[in-house]
């Protein structure tokens, strides 16, 4: 019976449900027993062309969105030259229905460079850019290797993390 309860837990993991520790009543309460909860959707609204897109992302993703649009504003009112573009998220924007949208951020520190485009949901990563920009010569002195490799990744510097400007 308990291996029974581990295989419902593991697909409704799997599945992308969200589960929330509970137990029905004939049994102890344990770590083994969940009551599944599905993921509420949401209404997102396209910021480039007022699109309402109903009910396909769930309100983890665009609180995601909400969150890295924050640092990307903050990373914004440092002065640096970075664009977050958001059209995958929109079938009028990218012209198809993308299954799995991603944002894609862009980066530059001079206006004489390309600008360097990274794709990324995940945040953070933003909030790691966010804190290397605060202050980069004191950060990559005290950033551990995972940490370097994301501001790396996030703006396409070297090992020594140096902005030319």
């Amino acid at each position: 019976m308990k291996t029974k309860k581990i295989e419902i837990g593991l697909i409704a993991a799997l599945s992308g449900l969200v589960a929330t520790p509970g137990c029905n009543k004939q049994e102890p309460p344990s770590a083994m027993c969940y009551d599944v909860m599905v993921e509420e959707y949401m209404d997102y609204v396209c910021s480039h062309c007022n699109n309402t897109i109903k009910g396909k992302y769930g309100s983890w993703m665009i609180r995601n969105i909400n969150t890295i649009e924050e640092f990307v504003t903050q990373m914004k009112t440092l002065g640096y030259d970075v664009v977050l573009e958001k059209t995958e998220f929109c079938p009028i924007c990218s012209k198809k229905n993308i299954e799995n949208p991603v944002l894609i951020f862009n980066i530059r520190f001079s206006e004489e460079a390309e600008y360097h485009t990274v794709r990324s949901n995940i945040i953070n990563e933003y909030q790691c850019l966010y804190e290397f920009l605060l202050n980069p010569d004191e950060y990559s002195e005290t950033a551990d290797e995972r940490k370097i490799a994301i501001i790396q990744k996030m703006t396409g510097l070297g090992e020594d993390l140096k902005i030319e400007e």
